[in-house]
């Protein structure tokens, strides 16, 4: 197995069950199966979120993603890159036509510790 994984920002993406109207191809999963990275896109959605589950890096691909937090509202659009921390709470919103790369570890289901 090789040490380079190749993330095609053009990927076919699955349903995720665990999600409706939420899709997605994990292309990455590191030593710490915590760590994994792939594609997503979505329905267009709002939800609120009273604490983020994961880190998580995302870069934009396609259509916007907005997030409201008490320090106020931050859109980010196609080529824009941006970080959540494990606990923020915030309000999650996006259009239809997103598509997004992200890197998230997931203590909860790896070895890296909380």
């Amino acid at each position: 197995m090789s040490g380079i994984a190749r993330i095609d920002p053009q990927a076919s993406l699955a349903p995720d069950p665990a999600n409706p109207g939420e899709y997605y191809v994990n292309n990455f999963v590191g030593d710490d199966p915590g760590l994994f990275a792939g594609v997503w896109s979505a329905d267009a959605q709002e939800t609120v979120i009273e604490s983020y589950p994961v880190d998580e890096v995302c870069v934009v691909l396609a259509g916007t993603i907005t997030l409201t937090t008490a320090d106020g509202i931050s859109e980010f659009k196609p080529g824009d890159a941006f970080a959540i921390r494990k606990g923020t709470p915030l309000t999650w919103a996006n259009s239809a036509d997103v598509r997004k790369i992200y890197v998230i570890l997931d203590h909860a289901a790896g070895g890296a510790g909380n």
